[in-house]
C-alpha cells in the first residue's frame, strides 16, 4: 500500500516540527478513544502514517457541494475512520486493532515510493 502526500500537503508535513506523537495523535483526533492509548499497535501505527496523519482531516459537508474528497480526508478515512467507529461503539476493541495489524502489514510489504523528480 502506497499513500503519497500530493506536492502541497508534502510541503507542509515537511514545515512540520518533527514526528508526530501519541499524545498529538489524541490531541488532533478527539473522536480516537483513549483507552488504545497503551496499545503497541497504536504507537508503531502513529510512527508509520505519522506524516499522512499530521495533514489528515475529518470529511465534512461544504455548502451545496456534499462532501468533498481531497488527499487529506482521504487519508483520515483510510488511517482514523475504524478508530472513530469503534470509539462510537459500533466496532469492537479486539477487531479494531486487528485492522491497525492488518494495515500495517500491508504498509510494510509495500515498498517506498520513489522520490519524485
Amino acid at each position: 500500500m502506497q499513500i503519497r502526500l500530493s506536492r502541497d500537503l508534502g510541503g507542509r508535513v515537511r514545515m512540520a516540527p518533527g514526528p508526530i506523537t501519541v499524545e498529538e495523535f489524541f490531541a488532533r483526533f478527539p473522536e480516537v478513544p483513549r483507552d488504545l492509548r497503551d496499545e503497541p499497535v497504536l504507537a508503531e501505527f502513529v510512527g508509520a502514517f505519522g506524516s499522512q496523519l499530521r495533514v489528515a482531516r475529518s470529511p465534512h459537508v461544504c455548502g451545496a457541494g456534499g462532501l468533498q474528497a481531497t488527499p487529506s480526508t482521504n487519508f483520515y478515512t483510510r488511517l482514523v475512520n475504524d478508530l472513530a467507529v469503534y470509539g462510537i461503539g459500533l466496532a469492537r476493541r479486539e477487531r479494531t486493532l486487528q485492522r491497525l495489524e492488518a494495515l500495517l502489514v500491508e504498509y510494510a510489504r509495500s515498498p517506498p515510493p520513489s522520490p519524485a523528480r
